[in-house]
């Protein structure tokens, strides 16, 4: 994030789409005060539109361009990212107060304290201008989530939209990148022959498919039925597992398997049925598709099957920088810190103990909530799915931050969702409290 983004938040305030864009967001808000699923749908777009990015380095300083709309989305990603926080915003200020008054998850405050370090560390050392840019932008996104979908959290149909909000971001990246693919599937795999998607790397694209997967078995396991939208659901988490394979992610690959086995940590029947269900599949894929094609001919499973730890180095080089300068970090290199490929160890290089302990309690206080919601979908099976969504998809991240430094970003969508798992989680527990404060109330009156 840097000046550049303003500049084309200007450059789309003032174009010829301004007054368009305008009269569809008035449009929208008025819609969205009214119908909650709109309001969540607005906020599954936004967590899509903080995936858009180009891939750009000392070689390719342009990527292959996409079909008309994407490659216009793609370019005015980020400013459009901004427009739609800021629509979430002014929709979260018309939103009443519910039940619910503390609605910030604790681990929240630790990861503000972080974003607060960083700002310190680069306004003494860096870039001035970036820093407060970054540290607005994330005051920005907890606002919105403070008055918007934290917010909207106080019943049963609007913790079934926000799963659904989450879902509807996978949904529409896979619809997005199946209709480029219809068209040019090299744009989105030119890296290495690694899918990208409309993001700006193989691991960006890993990270939005892997984070999604939890909400699609969440909509799959609570949909008794055998009809359409069931089917749907399982073809749209199909083309999610494939995207994610080509996209040759080890970390997302990690974070989806984890996802999964936490997701059925108590009911191995049903992850029996869901390992011979992708079984069966297989077989019949393999059926029409040599395996070897698959196996043997992909840049996707020669990565998987290859062997060894490529992050090593940067893993030892992030330590020693941590044990050379453990208060402050290491000194910063241009303007603005870069975080390298583990979140935990990136905090400490970069920042150091005073960056590092709120990253590390933040951790802490996701694998509290984690604990507390196994103890609820012990003690109230009916809220299992509902715990077991939030567990999965909080196990997929905290898996994917040994790897990559997916927790340290700002207007990016594994952020979001954590912020999104992080308010689902708080508000079953608050659910929780208030039906035993409830129900010791009622024994206290007989």
């Amino acid at each position: 994030m840097n000046s550049d983004p303003i500049s084309k938040l200007l450059a789309l305030i003032f174009s010829p789409y301004s007054i368009f864009g305008i009269v569809i967001a008035v449009f929208i808000l008025e819609k969205a005060r009214h119908s909650r699923r709109l309001a969540w749908l607005l906020f599954g777009i936004c967590c899509y539109a903080t995936s858009l990015g180009k891939f750009q380095d000392e070689w390719i300083t342009e990527p292959p361009p996409l079909v008309f709309p994407l490659q216009q989305l793609r370019d005015m990603g980020r400013p459009l990212t901004i427009v739609l926080l800021g629509l979430l915003i002014v929709l979260g200020m018309q939103t009443h107060n519910g039940w619910r008054r503390i609605i910030i998850p604790q681990p929240v405050y630790y990861l503000i304290a972080f974003q607060v370090a960083v700002f310190f560390k680069i306004l003494v050392y860096g870039d001035v201008a970036f820093a407060l840019l970054a540290l607005i932008t994330f005051g920005a996104i907890v606002l919105m989530f403070k008055l918007g979908p934290s917010r909207w959290l106080q019943d049963e149909y609007n913790f079934r939209l926000g799963v659904w909000s989450l879902a509807m971001t996978g949904v529409i990246f896979a619809i997005v990148c199946a209709y480029q693919g219809r068209f040019d599937m090299y744009a989105m795999t030119f890296v290495q022959g690694r899918f990208l998607g409309t993001t700006g790397s193989s691991q960006h694209a890993a990270a939005l498919l892997a984070g999604t997967i939890p909400c699609f078995m969440f909509l799959i396991e609570s949909h008794t039925k055998w009809d359409w939208i069931k089917a749907f659901w399982i073809a749209i988490l199909l083309v999610v597992a494939y995207f994610l394979f080509l996209t040759a992610s080890r970390t997302g690959a990690i974070m989806g398997i984890s996802s999964i086995l936490f997701f059925y940590r108590n009911r191995a029947g049903s992850l029996l049925r869901l390992g011979l269900f992708v079984g069966v599949l297989l077989g019949v894929i393999f059926w029409f598709i040599s395996p070897d094609q698959i196996t043997q001919s992909t840049p996707a499973s020669n990565r998987f099957i290859s062997g060894g730890n490529t992050r090593e180095g940067a893993w030892a080089g992030m330590w020693e920088g941590f044990m050379s300068n453990p208060i402050f970090g290491s000194p910063l290199e241009g303007g603005r810190l870069v975080f390298g490929e583990n979140s935990w160890l990136a905090a400490g290089d970069t920042t150091g103990l005073i960056g590092f302990i709120p990253i590390v309690m933040m951790g802490l206080g996701c694998l509290k909530m984690m604990f507390e919601l196994h103890k609820l979908s012990n003690t109230k099976s009916i809220y299992f799915l509902h715990s077991s969504t939030v567990i999965a998809g909080l196990v997929g991240l905290l898996a994917g931050s040994f790897s990559e430094a997916i927790l340290l970003g700002n207007l990016s969508f594994p952020v979001f969702s954590l912020l999104m798992y992080l308010s689902l989680g708080k508000y079953l527990l608050d659910l929780d409290r208030m039906q035993n404060h409830y129900l010791s109330w009622q024994k206290s009156q007989i």
